[in-house]
């Protein structure tokens, strides 16, 4: 037989594919410019679901419902558009449509981003599971869709040349190495030094810096890009209502400071919920907080634990009655202590008030002293409370710090016909303390009295009972001698633990209870 021609045709066939290797093969410039384009679309993906939390924070709270379900739209965002970007990118010769990609997603998010509080405003009494999936859905999936198509895009490109494995490791590492810096640069540095709106313009224009380099060797395109931007940086946001005196982001909570008819509020994440209620020129605010005032009244008191301190309304009543006690106040947010002093009524430079900046569990574990009368109001925004901050665990440890004759007033919202979470928390304390009073306050709060040791609810209301005291005083303490109660836990009641505590489902609950 005659190998002559078939040897001939497979040399040719090499020659030919050899020639279209060397043709598809990347130079080193480009393929490096490939490979940071995974690395910074992966931190801007996880740089914009870190921003989201806190975007939506004001208006759906800051639970784990939150999370879970713009986690899990996120997920599904990112699904696609891997699948959509290894289709896409099997079926170019080139990079181009991965940087018009890259590109297109910084425009939607630049457009989009004037127009997010609007969005958010019509969608937050959708609830906490369908309105942030809506806003999700609407704010972040189609950016995130465009930029999940990169890493896929770019396997394919660097991996025409070979040893594909190798690639799709390579990018991937890079990818996640990229996505672990857009966590800490947005956690550490972006949302609190800019803020959330900021940040996410920040993000915008990543995105079109990045789809215009990968395009700028054609410059025609380039050049088109840019002056396509030229009218959405028009856009403007809305403006403040006049009646805003503060607003921005600290690395735990999206902060507003604003005054309303003689109030000033403290909002924290939850724009339907404030935080602190202070009333101008007056110690007394009319709303749960003025309750703390009868803790002086109650037991013999010489210093002053508040665990959740916020802005310092309960200090204030507190010191209105009694202006010689010594207080300590535990608040986690060091932004929030700092617009107390500036906007709020808390006294600065007083030798009798330590602010300490801390989370109100572990400093409250290395401390040795004990206290006559301790505040718990630990919100983190919302109606929503750090689990840990409501266990048998930690009121053992309050318990632990606090004098024999000492006093713990806890505030609870529950605003529901069965107060399941009003049960809970006073069963919880039972578990530590021998007596618990109830005290309904308004808008569904409640104060709970637990007693370090056994105090009969007849000698509680005698107490309080004094005629001897300023008008404001005894009309408060008359009102609560009336309606004060001894707590009957239900026999159903939850017992919050640190290896089980669900808060989180027995206030959605509540949430779900007191909208029907």
């Amino acid at each position: 037989m005659n190998y002559t021609g078939t040897v001939a045709t497979v040399s040719s066939l090499e020659t030919e594919v050899g020639a279209q290797v060397s043709v598809l093969a990347p130079s080193r410039a480009r393929a490096v410019i490939w490979t940071a384009t995974a690395a910074a679309t992966g931190a801007i993906v996880m740089a914009m679901e870190l921003t989201a939390f806190r975007l939506y924070a004001p208006f759906f709270g800051n639970s784990i419902y939150v999370w879970g379900s713009m986690i899990s739209v996120v997920m599904l965002a990112l699904a696609v558009g891997y699948s959509l970007g290894g289709w896409i990118a099997d079926r170019s010769s080139t990079d181009s449509p991965l940087y018009w990609i890259v590109f297109a997603s910084g425009v939607y998010q630049l457009a989009i981003v004037a127009f997010t509080r609007d969005l958010l405003f019509k969608m937050w009494h959708w609830g906490d599971f369908r309105g942030t999936a809506a806003a999700t859905a609407v704010i972040f999936v189609p950016p995130m869709t465009a930029l999940a198509m990169t890493s896929p895009f770019v396997i394919r490109l660097l991996a025409r040349v070979g040893h594909v494995g190798i690639t799709a490791g390579r990018v991937f590492a890079v990818s996640t190495a990229g996505s672990i810096g857009g966590v800490l640069a947005t956690s550490f540095w972006l949302v609190p030094r800019f803020g959330t709106r900021m940040t996410m313009e920040i993000l915008c224009v990543a995105s079109v810096v990045i789809g215009v380099a990968g395009l700028v060797m054609r410059w025609k395109a380039a050049v088109l890009l840019v002056l396509s931007l030229i009218p959405l940086f028009l856009l403007k946001g809305p403006a403040p209502p006049a009646t805003m005196l503060w607003s921005g982001d600290s690395a735990y909570n999206r902060i507003v400071v604003f005054e309303d008819k003689g109030l000033r509020y403290l909002v924290l994440n939850d724009s339907r919920f404030a935080q602190t209620t202070e009333k101008l020129g007056s110690p007394m605010s009319g709303f749960y907080s003025d309750q703390f005032a009868l803790g002086p009244l109650l037991v013999p008191a010489k210093n002053l634990l508040v665990l959740g301190m916020a802005a310092g309304g309960s200090i204030q009543v507190t010191r209105a009655v009694d202006p010689k006690i010594q207080v300590d106040a535990v608040e986690i947010d060091p932004k929030v202590v700092e617009l107390a002093g500036q906007f709020f009524a808390l006294p600065q430079n007083d030798p009798r008030l330590h602010v300490h900046v801390a989370d109100a569990r572990p400093w409250l574990a290395e401390q040795t002293g004990k206290w006559d009368l301790v505040h718990v109001d630990l919100f983190q925004g919302g109606p929503w409370v750090p689990f840990y901050l409501t266990t048998v665990e930690f009121f053992a440890s309050v318990r632990s710090r606090m004098t024999d004759e000492g006093l713990l007033m806890v505030n609870v919202l529950d605003k529901s016909e069965k107060r399941e979470l009003l049960g809970a928390i006073g069963a919880t304390l039972r578990e530590s303390f021998p007596s618990v009073e109830e005290l309904p306050t308004e808008k569904g709060n409640y104060i709970l009295f637990a007693f370090a040791k056994r105090r009969d609810l007849p000698g509680i209301v005698e107490r309080l009972v004094d005629n001897n005291r300023p008008d404001w005083e005894r009309e408060l303490a008359g009102k609560a001698a009336i309606q004060l109660k001894e707590f009957s836990p239900p026999q159903d009641a939850v017992i919050f633990r640190d290896d089980k505590a669900p808060i989180e489902e027995l206030t959605r609950r509540m949430l779900e209870a007191a909208a029907n």
